[in-house]
């Protein structure tokens, strides 16, 4: 979509999460804390489900669920009470702290506020990232209600009625409560396999991809300064991110 040109690569994304986890271990050393905060394994770029499933090989395997994510999901040592306060600068029951047990002062937010307002290099952009935001949210909604999707919609339903299952439009196979279980039935994995075939048949993915990126593109046009301030803050993170591995990372 043209509007994830304002957003973070997965690969972008996994460098200011690492940064940020850098910068939060070196402020608890700071106050002599042997407590880190585990780093997790780079964030792995999926298959969009924008407009439901899209990979065979999940609908497959997996019907609707979504894929473990990557690396596995091991238990992480927790904090202490006494090391959380320092870390978010707020007790567990919310009761905001200023300095450590040995009269340090505690950053505004904590070792971890601290480390993403480093990383922000200033002021967040809050009206321009909400700016993107119902970009983001309003072109899809726009989009589900243009004649061509629609009529794509219609198409792919009658197909999927005629392998015997009965949905409106994409969104309401994904959203089938029956397929709420802890692990997928055969038959979500059934459901989920002619949605694809569906989609296939109707052109569905491209017909709507296209439209709402043309919505989206009017969108941009009309919000340019907001989201071009909005690239060059995300643009400056990133650099500072970098920076902060190169320093820290090892």
């Amino acid at each position: 979509m043209p509007i994830e040109r304002f957003a973070l690569t997965a690969e972008e994304s996994s460098a200011v999460d690492r940064a940020k986890v850098l910068l939060a271990n070196e402020c608890l050393g700071g106050f002599g804390l042997d407590y880190r905060i585990p780093e997790r394994p780079p964030l792995v770029a999926e298959s969009s489900r924008r407009y439901g499933i899209a990979d065979r090989g999940v609908a497959r395997d997996l019907g609707y669920h979504l894929p473990p994510p990557a690396g596995g999901a091991g238990v992480a040592k927790q904090p202490t009470e006494a090391q959380e306060a320092i870390l978010f600068g707020a007790t567990r029951a919310g009761v905001p702290q200023s300095t450590s047990p040995d009269g340090r002062p505690i950053p505004p937010g904590g070792c971890y506020g601290d480390a993403e307002a480093r990383l922000d290099g200033g002021p967040r952009p809050e009206s321009d990232i909400a700016a993107a935001a119902a970009i983001d949210k309003e072109s899809f909604k726009q989009s589900r209600q243009d004649a061509t999707v629609v009529a794509a919609f219609r198409t792919w339903s009658a197909c999927m009625e005629r392998q015997g299952y009965r949905y409106q439009d994409p969104m309401a196979s994904v959203g089938d409560r029956a397929f709420d279980t802890a692990a997928p039935t055969e038959r979500e994995k059934a459901v989920a396999l002619a949605d694809l075939d569906c989609k296939t048949e109707a052109d569905l993915l491209q017909r709507w991809g296209a439209v709402e990126a043309e919505i989206q593109t009017r969108m941009i046009e009309e919000k340019s300064p907001a989201l071009n301030r909005l690239s060059s803050f995300q643009k400056c993170k990133v650099g500072i991110a970098r920076e902060v591995i190169e320093r820290l990372g090892n």
